[in-house]
């Protein structure tokens, strides 16, 4: 019984060390969406990642959560992506397109550092990363305008 109650009180403090510091984390970010959002900065962020969004099948509005699961990852953009998703009007496939492509490339640029700090090469790790994703997102979307009458990036006017 003593070692059940140990293991119980060191999983609950695990889990609370754990919460306070997510909260730690995403709490700022928030606070930096909204800010970035008053000074209009989410829109310069979404006009800049708009081409790129566009040819990946996905709407304006995945700019912000985009850029925020390449930079920071899923784990500490789950709230940027949560409140972007929730804003946003976004059809299914629009979803699932976002989905695969941060599944495919979170956290590129932290993880890139990081394994670059360790002596590989830079343009082989993001090549090896972004070329993979930019191919399975694309024939994704791809797939998805000829099962449905989807317009083709050109044609849309965002």
């Amino acid at each position: 019984m003593k070692v059940l109650t140990k293991t119980l009180r060191l999983g609950l403090v695990s889990s609370i060390s754990s919460l306070a510091k997510i909260t730690g984390i995403l709490l700022p970010l928030l606070i930096l969406l909204e800010i970035a959002q008053e000074f209009g900065w989410l829109k310069k962020i979404s006009q800049a990642l708009g081409g790129l969004c566009r040819r990946l099948g996905l709407p304006p509005q995945a700019a912000v959560p985009v850029a925020a699961g390449l930079f920071i990852g899923f784990t500490y953009s789950a709230g940027v992506l949560l409140a972007s998703v929730k804003e946003g009007d976004w059809a299914q496939h629009e979803l699932t397109l976002l989905w695969v492509f941060l599944s495919l490339s979170h956290a590129i640029f932290e993880d890139t550092v990081i394994f670059a700090a360790l002596g590989l090469p830079l343009v082989a790790l993001l090549l090896v990363r972004l070329v993979p994703t930019f191919l399975v997102t694309l024939a994704l979307a791809h797939y998805f305008r000829s099962r449905t009458a989807l317009p083709r990036p050109a044609d849309t006017n965002l």
